[in-house]
């Protein structure tokens, strides 16, 4: 009776570190197309920079659009881009150690204010366009099976929310004026 306790109880306990994870760590993905702009994103494009928005018109966080590929990289407040520390990480052990203490503190980071996000501001170079809407999906994570040690099942589960935006440079606040 003992055994099969403890074994229900370890059972309970992997399945419950599962759940935690995937609700205390997530990933976010954020495709960002501005419209009109062409198809080949070039380094001389403007810059864009984003902020996501809570209800009450609070930054819950900020990021900027890779010129190259044209998706979002969040800054984390404290720990900045994870992207430069990112390219390194398949070069040495520390840059690998540097990027994964990174991504840790923007996975859990980010599963504070996701859900919280009603609206996007973009600044497009010098054009803002304010407060507009954003619908985020989430996937859902196999929480449940990440003690399986397999490379394409297992490993520590995550919530991951994607969202992909498309901004219309016609929309920017100083050409309503």
């Amino acid at each position: 009776m003992k055994v099969l306790l403890t074994i229900v109880v370890v059972i309970l306990g992997i399945l419950a570190f599962g759940y935690w994870h995937a609700t205390t760590h997530s990933t976010f993905y954020v495709s960002l197309n501005i419209a009109g702009e062409s198809g080949n994103r070039k380094p001389s494009q403007p810059d864009v920079a984003i902020q996501f928005v809570d209800p009450r018109g609070s930054i819950l966080a900020k990021g900027v659009r890779d010129k190259q590929y044209g998706f979002v990289r969040l800054i984390h407040p404290t720990q900045g881009d994870c992207h430069e520390v990112e390219k390194l990480a398949a070069f040495s052990k520390e840059a690998r150690a540097s990027w994964q203490e990174c991504f840790e503190h923007q996975s859990t980071w980010i599963a504070k204010w996701i859900a919280d996000v009603a609206s996007v501001s973009v600044k497009y170079g010098n054009c803002p366009v304010r407060n507009s809407p954003i619908t985020i999906s989430r996937s859902g994570s196999a929480w449940y099976l990440w003690w399986v040690p397999h490379p394409h099942i297992g490993g520590k589960p995550y919530s991951d929310y994607s969202a992909t935006m498309t901004i219309d440079k016609e929309d920017c606040v100083e050409n309503r004026l």
